[in-house]
Parts: structure tokens; sequence; C-alpha cells
């Protein structure tokens, strides 16, 4: 899986860590609040000079072209979300 693939499921592992949950227990899905495949297109971009930011409930999502993602104006690193999706 490519990092273009992946950027739809990281952000909703972002998301998921914030809330505390793991991703399946989203009460929502992330296509639902903003395109997956813009996004997947964007960072498929030859550049990494974008910005993008949608709301989903409860919070506010960012996400650039370096793959850096932020919830609620706070960068979720990447460990943290892949944490939301062990056992808890």
């Amino acid at each position: 899986m490519t990092a273009t693939d992946d950027i739809a499921l990281n952000i909703v592992r972002a998301i998921a860590a914030v809330e505390g949950v793991n991703p399946h227990e989203l009460d929502y899905s992330l296509h639902e609040h903003v395109s997956t495949d813009a996004v997947r297109s964007l960072a498929a971009m030859d550049h990494d000079d974008w910005e993008l930011t949608f709301e989903v409930p409860d919070h506010t999502v960012t996400v650039d072209g370096r793959g850096a993602i932020g919830v609620d104006g706070e960068l979720i690193g990447r460990s943290e979300a892949i944490r939301s999706d062990e056992p808890r």
C-alpha cells in the first residue's frame, strides 16, 4: 500500500486517536464529510505544497502534501494514529 492509498485510512486513524477509540468505532465514515478520492488525488500529486482543511463531527482536520495530519490544530503523529487500531 502506498502513502497515497492509505492517506484516508491515516486520517481516520488520527481522528480515532483524538477520540480515544478504534477507527471502526467512529459514528461516521470519512467519505461522508470529504471526498476521499479527492484527498488521494491531492496526495498523488508531484508536489507537496498543498493543504486541505475540512470538518467532521466535533473536529477540524487538516492534511498537507507532506502527509502531516492535524486534528483540532494538534499534529497527530503516525505512531499515535496507529495505536488507535490496537485493542484497548
